[in-house]
């Protein structure tokens, strides 16, 4: 967990919090009678999900990111540069590092299916990860993993369990980026913190958001994990590509990503989706307040495909050359998905979305708002920025100092900085929430086994099930109430919940748990009469 060689002792599994014993174990005793139904239901949810992406692929259909995550592998194996210049205008059709597109490489000669299936079973394999992760840091492995309460495994994920679905029919790897995170906690909790840094390069490698969590092992001074995520990092970027791209490629490749992904960040956008970031579908804290103090469209990516087609029709009416539309028509492949190589190969003069002509710029005008404000760009950045460092100091108050962790403050620690990690992300669609898995279920734990007391109690049951039923709001207004964060909310309230609830624990003196025998778990008399002074003296 930490350098330090005195902590203040965990409790025992039969202490509660405060000191008082804790309620019979009765999820020990019923959860084999469940075990079965849940992990049933896991099979039945993993086939399910998989099915559809395999169908949809062996039936040679438009597959979502698959089909797309095949041809960049095929691609890096030709040695095809698949970052365009930024300064060309080009849109990245590949949003992710040079490392995630070189471990495609690695899988694309699987063939087109193989590699669908591999990724479809990683999805499976990392959402059991994640569930039996969660669970053990949240418990602090008190009780054995398989000895929990069964809403521990099953209440996290079905709240959000679109989401889960959403990762499984995009391709998208945030089930395996959370438990790549999870298990450098894990990690962290037994001092393997070498370990750690390499589960959290290779997170980073693969998606770059979670090299956020970097800033958390700096600020804890765990070093050792701190420089083991730079070198591994480094070793993804620069030496994983070495059997597809020459050393100097490798480190153009980290140069142009860097400069179209990392550092485009202006009034039309975030990264490489002009108003597509700002969209209802990015929960992210800098989208939300653009959307919401800004007056951008709540789906810009529609606005400009529509007004896009507008110019296209209307110049094709006019006898103009049609260059638009033969480039939109040479990006499809045959069976109706993108064909990477035509876009990286579309003529250099091709028109950007940009210069489209008044009809894009009318499509965006007429496209539908949810700002309560409208304050310029400049404004809402630096509203931005403020709000970031306002939940970062929260944080940072809350969190307990090096001697006094705990396996318990380390669970809900570590959930803060996870929901952190999601919510500062620049591009946080909506599947990126499956991160929930992890804070709600400590939050579910501390309510099973440490719940709050008289009014206090009220409060804890109305932030629980905020928290657990905010994400099912989009099933009644699905565009509102992703615009309006119904998975930034529930996240926003579960820091603000955990972040109380340590400091609470903070502020109660540690525990020194009593011999076993000073709290009989029931009466028995035989036990009793032995104890008592005197029994057995014949004298």
């Amino acid at each position: 967990m930490t350098e330090r060689q005195h902590q203040r002792p965990d409790r025992p599994a039969d202490i509660r919090r405060d000191g008082t014993p804790a309620t019979e174990d009765i999820a020990g005793e019923t959860f084999p009678r469940t075990r079965w139904g849940l992990a049933l239901l896991f099979a039945l949810l993993c086939l399910v999900f998989s099915g559809i992406p395999l169908s949809t692929d062996l039936r040679n259909r438009p597959n979502k990111d698959y089909s797309l995550w095949y041809q960049v592998g095929e691609a890096v194996r030709r040695g095809i540069d698949v970052y365009p210049d930024p300064a060309s205008g080009r849109l990245f059709p590949f949003m992710y590092p040079p490392s995630a597109a070189a471990l495609l490489g690695y899988l694309s000669p699987l063939g087109k299916h193989g590699t669908t299936l591999v990724l479809v079973l990683g999805h499976s394999a990392a959402w059991l990860g994640a569930i039996l992760l969660s669970v053990h840091l949240a418990t602090g492995g008190r009780k054995g993993l398989w000895r929990q309460h069964p809403l521990l495994y099953l209440a996290p994920s079905l709240c959000i369990i679109a989401l889960v679905h959403n990762t499984y029919l995009l391709g998208q790897p945030n089930l395996a980026l959370l438990t790549l995170l999870l298990g450098a906690f894990a990690c962290l909790r037994h001092r393997r913190e070498g370990l750690a840094g390499l589960l959290v390069a290779t997170a980073a490698a693969i998606k770059a958001f979670p090299i956020l969590a970097l800033g958390y092992l700096i600020y804890r001074r765990m070093w050792r994990a701190s420089a083991a995520t730079v070198l591994a990092l480094a070793a993804w970027l620069l030496i994983v590509p070495l059997p597809f791209r020459t050393p100097s490629q490798a480190v153009r490749d980290v140069d142009v990503w860097a400069r179209g992904m990392v550092f485009t960040y202006n009034a039309r956008g975030i990264a490489q989706r002009p108003y597509r970031s700002f969209s209802y579908k990015n929960q992210s804290i800098m989208a939300m307040a653009h959307r919401l103090l800004r007056d951008v469209p709540a789906d810009g990516e529609k606005a400009i495909s529509r007004g896009v087609e507008a110019a296209t029709a209307a110049a094709e009416a006019a006898g103009h050359p049609a260059t638009p539309a033969r480039s939109r028509k040479l990006a499809l492949g045959p069976d109706g998905s993108f064909d990477l190589e035509a876009m990286l190969d579309a003529p250099a003069d091709a028109p950007r979305w940009d210069e489209y002509g008044p009809e894009v710029e009318a499509s965006l005008r007429e496209a539908w708002r949810v700002n309560v404000a409208s304050l310029d760009f400049r404004a809402v950045t630096v509203v931005t920025l403020g709000a970031m460092a306002g939940l970062s100091l929260f944080v940072l108050v809350v969190m307990p100092r090096r001697n006094d962790r705990t396996a318990e403050t380390d669970a809900i620690e570590f959930a803060l900085m996870t929901l952190l990690i999601v919510m500062f992300s620049p591009l946080s669609f909506n599947y990126a929430f499956v991160w929930l898995i992890y804070p709600l279920t400590v939050a579910v734990h501390l309510a099973l086994d440490a719940p709050a007391t008289g009014r206090r109690r009220t409060l804890e049951r109305a932030w629980l099930a905020a928290a657990l039923l905010a994400p099912a709001t989009a099933v009644f207004t699905p565009l509102y109430a992703q615009a309006y964060g119904n998975l930034f909310v529930p996240a926003l309230i579960l820091v603000l919940g955990l972040g109380l609830r340590l400091r609470d624990i903070r502020r109660l003196p540690a525990v020194t748990p009593a011999p076993p025998r000073s709290i009989p778990a029931r009466h028995d008399p035989a036990a009793a009469h032995r104890a008592s002074p005197g029994a057995g003296d014949t004298r």
